[in-house]
């Protein structure tokens, strides 16, 4: 059985995956959903403490739990999740990659209006570079579950929790981060890569996806027409899944 660890992205936890990894399990994954690091904590002392985390930080702790298991798993990653199993892969061995709405790595481009627009009021923010940044509902709705039914968007912005204010400015300002956490060297990454995207994807462009994949050689891009940010849950759910499965196939991890 493959094991796979799947990697949420912002203002997530472990739990924010739900039915996707039961239809993971069905086709036979041995599947592993951990938070990032304070995110499972109540939403209080996520506020407290994950204010300073950096993406290193992030990365350091799911290399640990990559190593820790029996073999090279495969790496999926959701939106901030996506840079975080690149940063993984670059240093340890992972069998191969599917990143879902990918979060840019530093060499890419990232200052869409929309995506400015989502993270902004974070941004004017005097101290945003060491600040927790709470998710904002309206920017949620808006911009990554604009095609989602009301009251799943209701039921997912309770699971939040507050991201990281350090991850957030090494994302948006790659060129003030001395310890460089957003670059990724491409070269030492060797494994297929799957990368999904969505037509109506407004929180990571589908640009940023086409970049993302034309950073490695072995790379398959597939758009979801009408799809949102929010892959794993929702309208878009089995659609994202039938990709998966058909490149898992492809690739004989199945």
């Amino acid at each position: 059985m493959k094991d796979i660890v799947l990697i949420h992205g912002t203002w997530c936890d472990g739990s924010v995956w739900g039915d996707f990894v039961r239809k993971l399990e069905i086709m036979g994954l041995r599947v592993h959903t951990p938070s990032l690091r304070y995110h499972d904590l109540p939403y209080d002392e996520v506020m407290e403490k994950v204010g300073a985390v950096s993406l290193t930080d992030y990365a350091d702790d799911l290399v640990a739990l990559v190593e820790s298991l029996d073999e090279p798993p495969l790496l999926l990653g959701h939106s901030l999740g996506c840079l975080l199993a690149q940063m993984v892969a670059e240093r340890t061995q992972v069998t191969g990659m599917i990143l879902m709405g990918p979060a840019p790595t530093a060499d890419i481009f990232a200052l869409y209006p929309t995506m400015i627009r989502c993270f902004i009021r974070h941004f004017l923010r005097w101290g945003f570079w060491k600040k927790p940044m709470p998710p904002y509902k309206d920017e949620f709705f808006r911009y990554c579950l604009n095609v989602q039914e009301p009251s799943l968007k209701e039921e997912i912005f309770k699971t939040l929790v507050p991201e990281s204010g350090k991850v957030y400015t090494q994302m948006a300002f790659p060129f003030f981060d001395k310890s460089r956490a957003g670059y990724v060297d491409f070269s030492k990454i060797t494994g297929p890569v799957l990368v999904i995207t969505g037509s109506e994807d407004k929180m990571t462009v589908s640009a940023i996806a086409q970049k993302t994949a034309k950073n490695y050689q072995d790379s398959v891009l597939v758009s979801l027409t009408g799809a949102d940010h929010m892959y794993e849950s929702g309208k878009f759910q089995d659609k994202t899944l039938s990709v998966i499965h058909a490149w898992l196939s492809e690739k004989a991890y199945l």
